[in-house]
């Protein structure tokens, strides 16, 4: 393999098939209810937060459950993916992945949230009550530089990221960590030392994500007044490739390409799927002889 990728590592820690159960468990951001700011992120669909009433995040998983106990799915890992998962009381939070762990088979807990909203206590907790299972904090960053995070309305800083990476890091918990290479006016040079600095970190695993534009977000109408330039396919597999040469070899790549519900998404046209997006990927690094960790 070119590159560390998420299933061989699931194959060597738990010996078999792992998949994950994405799950929306109701929590919202402060970068949307008015702590941080309003609006989130200028690429977030603000329209898409719905309450979910008790019961809902057991149906999730069970329905996920049913539909893969017949593919040869050995174990599964519960990914609370929408928004900010370790935003509210910690006693509303244990509640809901209370609610998930429903099966034996469960080995992983994936809680995907920002850095800003890791306290201490939350932390303590989620160690004490669940380790019998790995843990994982997904960390969104998209970008190191400060400028960028403004502009797209993160309402978080670079330094509160690295400083709760250390925290969560502390506690024994892995980290996986989101970045997004196409942002507004950001050079590949710039996207390059995240990465860098992402592999000198040591994180656990990293996805990236391209930029892509969904309806009725901020980044609509930046979009449509030609006030940004979204990356092609080629450009795109180019800056991953340089990425994956420079990325340490012990980091796990979860996620080579973003994607989004079609019916929502203005722009770009690609992956047109993602197995012809990775056969494409493969195919250069071949062409370059790229391996993860073998950059000058």
């Amino acid at each position: 393999m070119r590159y560390h990728s998420l299933n061989s590592y699931y194959r060597n820690k738990y010996g078999g098939k792992v998949r994950k159960i994405s799950i929306d468990a109701g929590f919202t951001c402060p970068n949307r209810d008015g702590l941080k700011g309003v609006g989130g992120c200028i690429y977030c669909d603000v329209s898409s937060f719905v309450h979910v009433p008790k019961g809902e995040i057991e149906r999730q998983v069970r329905i996920q459950i049913e539909k893969l106990n017949n593919k040869g799915v050995d174990k599964f890992t519960i990914y609370f993916q929408s928004y900010s998962n370790t935003y509210g009381k910690i006693e509303d939070i244990v509640s809901k992945i209370d609610e998930a762990l429903i099966d034996d088979r469960i080995v992983e807990v994936a809680i995907g949230t920002r850095p800003d909203v890791v306290e201490n206590n939350k932390l303590e907790t989620i160690k004490e009550r669940y380790s019998r299972y790995d843990i994982v904090f997904e960390l969104g960053l998209q970008s190191i530089h400060n400028t960028t995070l403004e502009l797209i309305n993160r309402g978080h800083t670079f330094e509160e990221f690295d400083e709760a990476v250390d925290r969560v890091k502390s506690f024994g918990f892995k980290v996986c960590t989101h970045i997004i290479f196409g942002l507004p006016f950001e050079t590949k040079e710039m996207m390059l030392e995240t990465v860098k600095y992402l592999s000198e970190k040591r994180v656990d695993f990293i996805k990236f994500h391209h930029l892509h534009v969904l309806k009725g977000t901020k980044l609509e109408s930046m979009l449509v007044d030609e006030k940004i330039k979204l990356l092609s396919e080629d450009e795109y597999i180019e800056i991953l490739s340089d990425s994956i040469k420079i990325l340490g070899k012990n980091i796990v790549i979860s996620r080579l390409v973003g994607d989004s519900p079609k019916e929502i998404t203005l722009a770009p046209k690609w992956p047109v799927s993602k197995l012809k997006f990775l056969n494409k990927l493969n195919n250069y690094l071949d062409e370059k002889d790229i391996y993860q960790g073998k950059g000058d």
